[in-house]
């Protein structure tokens, strides 16, 4: 139990996020439900990620939070990386991937300068920068990981580098079982993140992470638990460190500003763009729109793109498509029939997720399973077509479709390395796009199981909710161990 003195302290809190949308989206929200909270919080970004995301953090502090960005400046070129790029999806080739991860480390020792010249109470780190949970450890401030993606994916992913079953099939398509799963979980080489498989180059960038659990307090999830409590639990006894489930933290987000151009602020465009995509949904009856977005680092090769474009089309329903390379070449075909028939809008480059989501003309969602499309899905009650491409979206396809319920395949049996697509070909013919739209856009079932689990998700972020309880026993949490470390300072017990 808390005495009034440490209830009523405001836990002062970094939080940083690897420097890509995927990532400093739901970073910013956490760091906004947790100003909401009582926390004083401070957001660390890249200078270009500050643009896109200080017009929410203003909003949020002009209502009275107290919340920050503190912007860092990427050591690009010590990294050999030119251009002014300070945000993975900025980068113009998948060959600078390279650089800029040598640019994003070396944010490191300016991350530890912080620390020793602003201490704070507590870190919340992303868990691909392992490097902040090491940085100042003189100065014994806790540090939690944002793990970015779920606690279902986080135990797929630790059983397939402890136990290797993968390592036992003789083919790609070879079906094995996940061991030590609360549930029989079943996978193909074809579908693993690219770490887990035999060889892999980025297994020595995992391994590092795994090493920097030893130095975190616990896991911040954006999960909830009616989605996941079984794998939440077991991630908690698995890596012995308390998981808080805080999550869908895009509920933050109002209906106004703060959706409209989330991840895009800053941009002179982004407002225009956010109301063209939704006066054209307006238009559109009632469930009626299939929304298609791959994210921010997906890029398929040609001739998938133009197989997706015509499966839409040939699906004979209405839809948005957000290509996610905004310098990809045109597709006309597809731009002419859309237009033509009134059915379709393509956009390029981005458009404001989470208010499309919420939009009442949506009525079936094709992802590729990012986590935080899953949890923006999720939380605005809409179910999904799934479409895994890379990393750990397999994992979340298995949650969504097998577990959860709030969703189908589109029918992706192996997806692409990272950088390679373009040598990947076509995973999903435009066939089997048009018949899987139909078929989602017309499950009356799926649809209700999503809008369970999307009043599930809105509950668990209310008071006395399941994520509001996590978010405050990490305060609680935070606050004892700010009191311990004060303690131990007092003269007699050094």
């Amino acid at each position: 139990m808390q005495s009034p003195e440490e209830e009523n302290v405001t836990p002062r809190m970094y939080f940083i996020p690897f420097p890509t949308p995927g990532h400093a989206l739901p970073m910013s929200d956490l760091a906004r439900l947790f100003a909401s909270r009582g926390a004083d919080a401070t957001l660390v970004l890249t200078r270009a990620n500050a643009a896109r995301f200080g017009g929410a953090v203003e909003r949020a502090a002009a209502a009275g939070l107290r919340i920050r960005i503190h912007a860092l400046r990427l050591p690009a070129e010590t990294a050999g990386l030119t251009g002014g790029h300070e945000s993975a999806d900025d980068l113009p080739n998948r060959e600078l991937a390279g650089p800029f991860a040598v640019a994003v480390d070396l944010l490191a020792p300016l991350f530890a300068d912080l620390l020793r010249s602003q201490p704070v109470d507590a870190v919340v780190f992303d868990s691909v920068l392992p490097w902040a949970a090491t940085a100042a450890p003189e100065l014994g401030i806790p540090r939690y990981a944002f793990t970015g993606t779920g606690c279902f994916a986080l135990s797929v992913q630790r059983a397939l580098l402890v136990h290797s079953p993968q390592d036992s099939v003789a083919s790609a398509t070879e079906p094995f079982l996940v061991p030590g799963l609360p549930d029989a979980v079943r996978l193909t080489k074809s579908r693993l993140a690219e770490a887990t498989l035999p060889g892999a180059h980025s297994r020595e960038f995992l391994n590092r992470v795994f090493d920097g659990e030893r130095a975190t307090a616990g896991w911040v999830v954006n999960s909830f638990a009616d989605l996941e409590q079984r794998y939440i639990e077991h991630y908690e006894k698995d890596t012995e460190k308390p998981v808080f489930a805080v999550g869908p933290v895009c509920l933050v987000n109002s209906d106004g500003d703060d959706t409209m151009e989330r991840g895009r602020g800053g941009e002179a465009c982004a407002a225009a763009e956010a109301a063209r995509v939704l006066t054209w949904l307006d238009t559109k009856p009632a469930r009626s729109v299939v929304y298609v977005c791959f994210g921010s680092l997906t890029r398929f090769p040609r001739e998938q793109v133009v197989e997706l474009g015509m499966g839409l089309v040939d699906s004979g329903m209405n839809f948005v498509w957000v290509v996610g390379d905004k310098n990809a070449a045109p597709l006309p075909d597809v731009e002419d029939a859309a237009a033509v028939s009134g059915r379709g809008l393509v956009v390029m480059g981005w458009a404001p997720q989470v208010a499309v989501l919420r939009h009442a003309a949506v009525g079936a969602f094709v992802t590729h399973c990012g986590w935080g499309a899953v949890t923006e899905s999720a939380a605005a009650g809409v179910p999904v077509l799934t479409w895994p491409v890379f990393a750990e979206q397999f994992y979340n396809e298995a949650l969504v479709v097998g577990l959860a319920g709030t969703g189908v395949s589109v029918g992706a049996e192996r997806g692409y390395v990272w950088g390679g697509e373009e040598s990947g070909g076509v995973v999903v013919r435009r066939e089997t796009v048009a018949e899987r739209v139909r078929a989602a856009m017309e499950d009356k079932r799926l649809r209700q199981r999503a809008e369970e689990v999307g009043e599930r998700a809105r509950r668990a972020m209310k008071m006395a909710g399941s994520s509001y309880e996590a978010a405050g026993a990490l305060l609680d949490d935070v606050r004892r161990r700010r009191r311990r470390r004060e303690r131990a300072a007092e003269p007699g017990n050094k």
